[in-house]
């Protein structure tokens, strides 16, 4: 069954993402930046800026992150699993399954099985590199599986475990290789932007259908960008154009999100510890020009989703650790299939607890 989902989804690759629910087309090609061109493994893990990398990797792209995107583009790909009713999923893959909610069904122990309440159910993902799998997001979107890193295999990353494991059906997975949440909100070109209007008007399923939950893993990028914080709790007021801070443009792209997604549960995900890649592993934290952690980021992440009532999926407890990050990364980011597996484990736990 698993092979049947990946076979779909990235047959489906270039279909047009459409947006909103019911909304119009999206997701046409979009120029390659050389943003991608960044996830060549091992150029990322000079700390001056590898300048057609994406990202994370490229984080040192512009020379402001010396950090961990070293092996490549911390940016994500999206790819939507497998088989749905016959619609093509939008951009990120296609459709596996039905998009309505299952009927109730007990547990083992009498309780509500919240996993087979949500089979049959939807989700698209809004990521950068480490949700990327080649073929698998948006055209004109930037990929770092499997090309760098260690994931080779689709079925190995942490969406399309999730998947597999909760039979979901990806209508989505609008993620790219570098993105930032930071950069200019009115770009409808650009895929590495996550606050503007291209990213978020390209999570939809066929004909514009409206993901039953949107999973949204990004912040890495800003944080090895030493992107600043800024103040905003997600109820500041965010005028579009160009978004300088981190919090303004996370709660920017949450008030789009929302927008679009009116039915759609939104669950935000925290970030993973980034290791320095610059010295020995196991690796030591890595901290940005601006004094700033990847639990900072996350922090700031929780705090927004917290004031819009938003679950959190807490991915600085999943069990990637600063100890074990040679184990769960392959350069201090992006993760191996060990990795993936706890991200994977800490998405469904939080989908089941909903």
């Amino acid at each position: 069954m698993r092979r049947a989902f990946v076979t779909a989804a990235c047959a489906m690759a270039a279909a047009a993402v459409l947006w909103g629910c019911g909304g119009a087309a999206g997701g046409n090609a979009h120029e390659n930046n050389g943003v991608e061109a960044a996830d060549a493994q091992g150029n990322g893990a000079q700390s001056g800026a590898k300048d057609g990398q994406s990202g994370e990797e490229a984080a040192a792209g512009d020379g402001s992150q010396g950090a961990a995107e070293t092996a490549g583009g911390s940016g994500t790909n999206d790819g939507a699993p497998g088989k749905s009713d016959g619609n093509a999923g939008n951009g990120g893959g296609a459709a596996v399954g039905g998009s309505g909610e299952a009927a109730e069904t007990t547990s083992a122990d009498g309780g509500i099985d919240m996993a087979a309440q949500l089979a049959g159910t939807t989700f698209s993902v809004l990521g950068d590199s480490i949700s990327t799998y080649q073929g698998c997001n948006p055209v004109g979107y930037y990929a770092f599986f499997p090309e760098n890193g260690e994931v080779t295999e689709v079925e190995d990353t942490w969406w399309q475990r999730v998947a597999d494991d909760l039979e979901l059906t990806v209508y989505a997975n609008g993620s790219s290789s570098g993105a930032t949440v930071a950069g200019d909100s009115t770009e409808t070109e650009n895929p590495q932007c996550g606050c503007n209007e291209l990213r978020t008007n390209d999570l939809s399923g066929p004909k514009g259908a409206c993901p039953d939950r949107v999973v949204i893993y990004l912040g890495t990028n800003d944080m090895l960008k030493a992107v600043p914080l800024g103040d905003n709790d997600g109820t500041g007021l965010v005028e579009e154009g160009l978004i300088t801070t981190f919090t303004d443009a996370y709660t920017l792209m949450l008030d789009k999100v929302q927008a679009n997604y009116p039915l759609a549960e939104i669950y935000c995900c925290t970030l993973l510890p980034v290791g320095d890649y610059g010295t020995d592993t196991p690796y030591v934290e890595f901290v940005n020009s601006e004094g700033l952690t990847s639990a900072d980021y996350g922090e700031a992440i929780a705090r927004i989703a917290g004031s819009r009532g938003l679950p959190v999926i807490d991915l600085s407890d999943c069990g990637v650790t600063i100890e074990n990050l040679h184990e769960m990364t392959s350069d201090g980011v992006h993760p191996t299939t060990a990795g993936m597996e706890r991200i994977a484990e800490a998405v469904k736990e939080t989908l089941t607890a909903q």
